[in-house]
């Protein structure tokens, strides 16, 4: 299984970095988190004899912004796309005219929207669980299981009990790391600074964990992200620094 961070910023494209996407090839599926810019970059790798799953944390345009290229794309199969519980019609709301085209129209027949209160019905080959996360607006972040691993999906989010429960004893837990060191103040912050992403994978105790979402304002430079994420590795020694197009083989 190859986990690919095609889009590792947050809020907007810049040099470093796409918005937010992340690919997971399985030996039978492709999962694809969120639907920044960095989703366009699915097309060469995906098997499209292969069913897909679409997986979005929530509506902020740097996770939906690439959903009009669903037609370069060109999925073959049936995608179901997940969206967070009661987010449905705002998600036909985004994708459609005037705006872009009809979700319903760059997508094969058959494609499903679902959001995250129905999935205990649906009919996925993979263990998927969800729990609202800290932010704003409806968030959720997923546990999948996959081919006897476990990959936790937290974007956005602040520190809070649900992350940490999502991310328990994962093989992979992707996080976001909106805020520089330093930066994050409250128990109410929506968003992550590297030390605290840390601690929250030791506090889990998640075996490895990829940093993404670094916010565009924030992170100007790769060498900033770096910079950022060294220090953190003294509290979780097993901590990556995301950068688009990283390979993570599970």
């Amino acid at each position: 299984m190859i986990v690919t961070t095609l889009g590792t910023n947050g809020w907007f494209d810049t040099e470093n970095g796409q918005t937010m996407c992340t690919l997971i090839r399985a030996r039978d599926f492709s999962i694809i988190l969120d639907a920044g810019y960095g989703i366009r970059k699915v097309k060469p790798l995906i098997d499209f004899s292969k069913p897909s799953f679409l997986l979005l944390s929530h509506l902020h345009l740097d996770h939906t912004i690439g959903l009009h290229t669903l037609d370069y794309i060109q999925f073959q199969l049936p995608l179901k796309i997940v969206v967070p519980a009661g987010q449905k019609q705002a998600f036909t709301e985004l994708v459609r005219p005037p705006y872009t085209n009809l979700w319903t129209k760059m997508v094969p027949e058959g494609s499903e929207l679902l959001d995250t209160d129905e999935l205990a019905n649906a009919d996925f080959p993979f263990e998927i669980t969800t729990l609202p996360i800290q932010h704003p607006v409806p968030t959720h972040g997923y546990r999948l299981g996959i081919e006897g691993r476990t990959i936790t999906y937290l974007s956005d989010t602040g520190y809070c009990e649900n992350a940490v429960t999502l991310a328990g004893g994962a093989d992979l837990v992707i996080a976001e790391c909106g805020a520089l060191p330093g930066t994050v103040k409250g128990k109410t912050a929506p968003h992550m600074e590297p030390e605290i992403c840390a601690q929250l994978a030791l506090e889990a105790g998640a075996k490895q964990m990829v940093l993404t979402h670094f916010g565009a304002g924030a992170y100007t430079t790769m060498e900033a992200r770096k910079n950022a994420v060294a220090p953190a590795r003294s509290i979780f020694p097993n901590l990556i620094t995301g950068v688009d197009n990283l390979e993570i083989v599970l």
